[in-house]
């Protein structure tokens, strides 16, 4: 099994899954601005994205938040702060009160950034719109997520950023051998659908024909949700 690559410039992503449970997205929206985003940016955390399902592809009611570190070392922080007896324990007992209150269930994942990953910094340089996303999570076979990205970029994302839906960053999720997660952010949003889809017609493209002979080698399998952005989400 081939050990993962961590590159230099790597920066570490913490990942939240959160089902909503009997709350609404406005209410978790002023929740998360009033206690969560202001502990996680003292913490030296930045927020990345806060997106919610759309309720044709995906479960709900869910949101993702992805949140932007720059090592293990603010993960430790985040992590001994928000305990008992930590400078952010208060604020971190009241958000898990509020989630607690809702119903809400939940998974975190820590991942690293592709090796051709934008970080947040560059993605606003560049105005990068990501109101509407697909969200890809994929099993691949063990140990094989960098493989998997490597062939991703170079034989499916020309196509995809030609047929409306832009590369926003793959991620490998740490403590995991065998899980990586795409995001496509899609042109006009949801004209992407009108406008690209099928996004073949009637022969897929020689790259395409290459990348379904490849993918099924490195991969089990995938699930795909439409994840549209939130008001606090700073790539819109």
């Amino acid at each position: 099994m081939s050990m993962k690559k961590y590159y230099g410039h790597t920066l570490l992503y913490l990942h939240e899954t959160i089902d909503l449970g009997s709350g609404r997205s406005d209410e978790f929206t002023a929740a998360f601005t009033e206690i969560y985003q202001p502990m996680m940016e003292q913490l030296g955390a930045r927020l990345f994205t806060l997106w919610e399902t759309t309720p044709y592809n995906g479960h709900w009611p869910q949101v993702t938040i992805i949140w932007e570190i720059d090592a293990f070392a603010d993960y430790a922080r985040i992590g001994r702060e928000q305990a008992r007896g930590g400078s952010h324990a208060e604020p971190a007992a009241r958000w898990q009160q509020y989630l607690a209150g809702i119903g809400a269930r939940g998974e975190g994942r820590i991942m690293y950034a592709g090796k051709y990953n934008k970080t947040l910094a560059q993605l606003q340089e560049a105005n990068f719109g990501a109101g509407l996303v697909i969200q890809e999570i994929m099993q691949t076979k063990p140990g094989r997520q960098d493989d998997y990205i490597r062939e991703l970029e170079r034989l499916y994302v020309p196509w995809s950023e030609s047929t409306g839906k832009r590369w926003l960053g793959s991620f490998i999720t740490t403590f995991r051998f065998n899980e990586v997660i795409h995001y496509w952010a899609l042109d006009g949003d949801w004209d992407c659908f009108e406008n690209h889809y099928p996004s073949w017609k009637d022969q897929p493209p020689a790259e395409i024909v290459t990348w379904m002979s490849v993918a099924p080698a490195l991969r089990d399998g995938w699930e795909d949700s439409i994840l549209a952005a939130l008001p606090p989400s700073p790539l819109q």
